[in-house]
């Protein structure tokens, strides 16, 4: 390589063919390390997508999970006592049942 220095005094001075072969090698390594780049950039943007389209299915669940909760109280009125578990809805007669 031209830019290695010799003991005795001798510098190689790289032609044309070696310059050329030296960007040659650059350019590969460009290209390299942009492919890198690229994959790693897609699995960031597919593994965080998919994870945001998990939460939005879980959150959608959810609501409907809450509407029904909200439709099963709709049958009772403001002033009954009444035990809660997940989206079920039992009237209770007396507070301590």
């Amino acid at each position: 390589m031209g830019d290695i220095g010799r003991s005795d005094g001798v510098q190689p001075v790289a032609n044309v063919k070696v310059h050329r072969l030296w960007t040659e090698q650059q350019i590969a390594e460009c290209e390299m390390k942009i492919k890198g780049l690229e994959n790693q950039a897609e699995g960031i943007i597919r593994g965080q997508l998919k994870g945001i389209e998990a939460s939005i299915l879980m959150e959608k669940r959810k609501a409907v999970l809450l509407y029904n909760k909200l439709d099963n109280l709709e049958k009772f009125g403001t002033e009954d006592v009444v035990n809660i578990e997940g989206t079920n809805v039992k009237r209770l007669k007396n507070k301590g049942e």
